[in-house]
């Protein structure tokens, strides 16, 4: 790995010596080092390790978990070297901590090493593991070596504050890419299906991303199998579930996904006190450009605002109060909220302003924290343009404006047509600063122009050479809003917290408690135009169907009714309605509503393959028709 070491020796040189402020002024920094060498032993839950500090800290407080002690701890004025070993317990293993044959994760502050108060530091990580077991830790891999008594794997980080290690009874395959090593660590049976693919769309993905934002910051890229069901990314490798890595989609979307996290999260890392801006970033520029490669970007913001317009408006918050976690409101707003500002954003500077800005965050603020102020700072320098007001309100004003077409009129003049439109921006925190994209339907074609919005209420006056027949107001959903008419979608389910529950069927009852954590009431007789809140309705289809017709409603439509199970939001009420021909279709259509919400119903058949899924159609929106 010649070259490789190349690489990382030039890296190393230049970041060990420098710290890069927001503004992107470099003054020297003098980083602390630590040498450590970690033996691991799996089969046993435990571990030993040699730390070595230069120059040697302060004396102070080391943290490190019961269980595990220090063995030696010697300072000799310019070094500190701590010895340390011990097993981890079972409480911490159940907390996420892992140390086992089947499986291990040792993630970051979690004092599994002895844990020093101090400043970010450059690392060299040795570790060792017996036969069959295989590692991965933060940084770049510059060396591994196996022989029959020992897995031996040697990383470096030029500028860390933590440190990650995982392990496992994985197959190691690997590819060179440049100058960059790829490489899954897979067990034998997921190795054999899944790494080449792995391997492929990585390589894909490492090419189109630093075209767009310049080198991969390590030497290596690992994908590692773990026994929990996650996609986690860390410096220089990811942990997917031994689960998720046979989903199909998984390689086409979530992998992009943790890859770009080595630019945004693991290398330009999060200032957590200034929020979370990492996962709108990773998102806009993973998931959302492989979606326009595609041709599905409509679709793509589509049903981010679909999604966002399920958030009840208790569970509201400001963009900039997302710090990441499992709440699902907060990851709408986190990752497609966030997003849809940042689409806006390269809308309105345009792509090579917008790519200008993000090459200079890499430039500016690798291994180092920035925050939304710092990422404003970028996009203004790029676009030469003050964005102050554009992102105070959009991180800090909660929800999102609804529009309203008041009126629109044409008007003949001597040489030309005048329109005039009325809009109005409804929302508690607004107004927002809007650029509405607008098309005018003419018998000469389209006309499309841009409105500049930033009030309330605004009367907009435009000169056209033709007659307008009719308009729109952003009908390809560029602008973050309201949608003036959503479909009903099962994410209303997933993010209600006072839901009506309705067990029809015997038997059902346990299953609605295991879909929403709270206990079902009994079949009722109250009609659904009565129910303010949202009811789930749950049980076997002739039971169900019995129900829906003492409501006055008809059963499911059309096209919900193949298969032997089916799900469905109905489009003009808040009642949700699980179904199926046995309770072992219940079973299996419940699982699958985790992956499925942002479609208003989902079918199966009896072995629990989803059949079909779909939302209710979109209004016109934003639409107004002149008269003839």
């Amino acid at each position: 790995m010649a070259g490789t070491h190349h690489r990382l020796g030039s890296l190393l040189t230049l970041l060990a010596g420098l710290s890069i402020l927001p503004s992107g002024t470099a003054v020297a920094e003098a980083l602390s080092h630590k040498t450590m060498r970690l033996w691991l032993d799996p089969a046993n839950g435990g571990l030993r390790g040699e730390l070595e500090i230069s120059p040697a800290p302060a004396a102070n407080d080391i943290r490190l978990l019961p269980g595990l002690e220090i063995t030696l701890d010697e300072h000799d004025g310019e070094r500190r070297l701590i010895h340390w070993q011990g097993h981890l317990e079972a409480a911490h293993q159940q907390r996420g901590l892992r140390l086992s044959e089947a499986g291990s994760f040792l993630p970051a502050r979690a004092s599994w090493y002895p844990s020093l108060v101090d400043s970010p530091f450059s690392l060299s990580l040795t570790l060792e593991l017996p036969p069959g077991q295989r590692a991965v830790a933060s940084g770049s891999l510059f060396h591994q070596e196996s022989d029959s008594d020992i897995n031996r794997e040697h990383y470096r980080h030029p500028r860390s504050d933590s440190i990650e290690v995982a392990a496992g009874p994985w197959q190691l395959r690997e590819r060179d890419l440049g100058e960059v090593r790829l490489r899954t660590l897979f067990p034998a049976a997921l190795d054999d299906a899944f790494a080449e693919t792995y391997l492929a769309h990585a390589a894909r993905y490492l090419v189109m991303f630093e075209e767009r934002l310049g080198d991969y910051p390590f030497t290596s890229f690992t994908m590692a199998a773990t026994p929990d069901p996650v996609g986690l990314a860390f410096p220089g490798f990811t942990l997917l579930g031994e689960r998720v890595i046979p989903l199909p989609f998984i390689p086409r979307t979530s992998l992009a996904h943790e890859l770009m996290h080595a630019w945004w999260g693991t290398g330009v890392r999060l200032d957590h006190m200034a929020g979370n801006w990492s996962e709108a970033l990773t998102t806009y520029l993973a998931d959302y450009h492989l979606d326009e490669l595609r041709g599905e970007a409509l679709e793509t913001r589509t049903r981010w605002l679909t999604d966002l317009a399920a958030l009840p408006a208790d569970r509201e918050h400001p963009l900039i109060a997302f710090r990441g976690g499992r709440d699902p409101a907060m990851r709408l707003i986190g990752y497609q909220h966030g997003a849809m500002v940042l689409h806006m954003l390269r809308q309105r500077i345009g792509d090579a302003a917008f790519d200008r800005a993000l090459r200079r965050l890499v430039e500016t603020h690798m291994f180092h924290e920035a925050g939304w102020d710092d990422l404003q700072a970028a996009f203004e320098e790029a676009a030469d343009t003050s964005l102050e007001a554009f992102f105070t309100a959009w991180l800090t004003q909660p929800g999102r404006p609804r529009l309203a077409l008041d009126d629109a009129q044409s008007t003949a003049r001597d040489d030309h047509w005048q329109l005039d439109i009325v809009l109005h921006q409804h929302g508690d925190a607004g107004p927002w600063p809007l650029y509405l994209p607008l098309v005018i339907e003419t018998r000469d074609g389209e006309v499309q122009r841009t409105i500049e919005m930033d009030r309330t209420r605004q009367r907009v006056s435009l000169e056209l050479e033709v007659r307008p027949l009719g308009l729109q107001i952003d009908p390809q959903m560029e602008v973050l809003r309201e949608l003036s008419d959503p479909p009903a979608t099962l994410r209303a389910l997933m993010l209600a917290t006072d839901v009506d529950v309705i067990a029809v069927s015997p038997g059902s009852e346990s299953l609605a408690h295991q879909l929403l954590g709270q206990r079902p009431a009994a079949a009722q007789t109250t009609t659904a135009d009565e129910q303010a809140r949202l009811q789930l309705v749950v049980g076997l289809s002739d039971d169900v169907e019995a129900w829906l017709e003492t409501q006055g409603m008809e059963a499911a439509p059309g096209t919900v009714r193949r298969g032997t199970a089916r799900m469905w939001h109905h489009p003009d009420r808040p009642l949700v309605v699980l179904s199926a021909d046995s309770q072992r279709g219940l079973g299996q259509l419940a699982g699958a509503l985790r992956h499925q919400g942002q479609y208003s119903y989902v079918t199966q058949n009896a072995e629990g393959d989803t059949l079909d899924t779909g939302r209710w159609p979109l209004g016109r929106g934003l639409a107004w028709d002149f008269d003839d």
